[in-house]
């Protein structure tokens, strides 16, 4: 009988050969690709001019507007949306390396910004320098405990972090909505916190709240690269992210480190809850922090969680997101919608995905992969 031929008809392996220009190429290539369909979509859709639309975006993050004046609003709209999305990718990125896929950040930013909230509702005879101190480190403490438990059943008894992050998402959201009808009383909502008196806010710079978190997450930037690339920390991470095998041969304590990195990261997430009640909003709700939780691990992917490469790819999500969202707005067209800016930030994002996943990897088929063993083995039978 005839062998059967084992050899998968397609498979997937990693490029040996490919420089970081060609990669960068590639992932360019893809980008301008779907910018060229976006632009397509539209003018399908809107029936106008897709030049005029992309003008709307653009205004719509810098703050342009057509009449050449400079809308400062929607530029510290951008700026915020910027600095939350890159603050919770650099939270993410150590657990990242160590591949303990936390799911969980939106969970851990309403924990802190609800421990921010207590102690501003209940800290009122206390000095607003004080309030603010006790929420930065209540905030920091509360989110890390909080993602210190899937951290510990992961590294006892090897439980799924996905699925336990995720999960704890959704009692954060109850437990949030639960405290929230409790502080409101007959209110239809969640009233800002100390609104005459400002106890516990954060103070702004030139009147705008996201210019010191900026300057805050710019320092968190170099912070996190040199805690992984220089210190003996961040070595086990990347040693337990390569292998766990060869972690525990090397005497590296794989449970303290997978803990001690999680309650980290949990904890810088915290630290964004309470920018977000001390600083931006003044107030928890359950849907603080919006979908942040979830964008931001797009952009740790797309960065190969370097802090650095983290600052474009959160500038372009972030200009994407809001400059979409001025198209709708706008009334530019009436087919354009919030659906719309969501495909067009959709696409764009997929296709920076498949760049990079292409400038990486190869498919293989199985003719391809069948001559050229042929044309090894006459090779070797040549004696060449």
């Amino acid at each position: 009988m005839k062998a059967k031929n084992k050899t998968p008809l397609v498979r997937i392996v990693r490029r040996q050969d490919v420089s970081r220009t060609k990669r960068y190429l590639a992932m360019f290539l893809c980008f301008v690709g779907a910018l060229l369909l976006s632009t397509l979509f539209l003018y399908a859709v809107g029936q106008k001019n897709p030049l005029e639309a992309w003008q709307y975006i653009v205004q719509g993050t810098i703050g342009y507007t057509r009449s050449g004046d400079f809308n400062f609003i929607k530029f510290y709209q951008f700026l915020q949306s910027f600095v939350v999305l890159l603050a919770i990718a650099l939270a993410l990125s150590p657990a990242y390396r160590m591949r303990f896929w936390n799911i969980g950040a939106q969970g851990q930013i309403l924990i802190g910004g609800l421990v921010t909230s207590a102690i501003m509702i209940y800290g009122t005879s206390l000095p607003s320098a004080v309030i603010i101190l006790f929420s930065i480190l209540a905030s920091i403490l509360a989110a890390g405990i909080w993602g210190l438990i899937p951290a510990f059943f992961k590294a006892k008894f090897n439980t799924n972090e996905t699925l336990f992050t995720l999960m704890l998402n959704y009692i954060a959201v109850l437990l949030v909505t639960l405290v929230c009808n409790i502080w409101k009383g007959a209110h239809s909502q969640m009233p800002i916190i100390n609104q005459g008196t400002q106890l516990g806010w954060l103070p702004t710079i030139l009147g705008e709240t996201s210019i010191l978190p900026a300057i805050l997450v710019a320092i968190l930037v170099i912070t996190t690269f040199c805690y992984i690339r220089f210190t003996k920390h961040g070595y086990e991470v990347q040693v337990v992210g390569e292998s766990v095998q060869t972690a525990r041969y090397v005497g590296i304590n794989v449970s303290k480190v997978i803990m001690r990195t999680v309650f980290l990261s949990a904890a810088l997430c915290g630290l964004v809850g309470f920018f977000y009640v001390s600083n931006f909003d003044h107030m928890i709700t359950p849907t603080t922090g919006g979908s942040y939780g979830f964008t931001a691990i797009i952009v740790c992917w797309l960065a190969n969680f370097n802090p650095f490469l983290m600052i474009p790819y959160s500038a372009l999500v972030a200009f994407l997101e809001r400059g979409a969202t001025n198209l709708s707005n706008s009334g530019f067209a009436e087919n354009l919608n919030e659906y719309s800016s969501q495909f067009i930030l959709f696409v764009i994002i997929l296709a920076i995905l498949i760049g990079k996943f292409f400038s990486q990897y190869a498919f293989v088929f199985r003719a391809n992969a069948n001559r050229l063993r042929k044309c090894l083995l006459k090779g070797l039978l040549k004696g060449e």
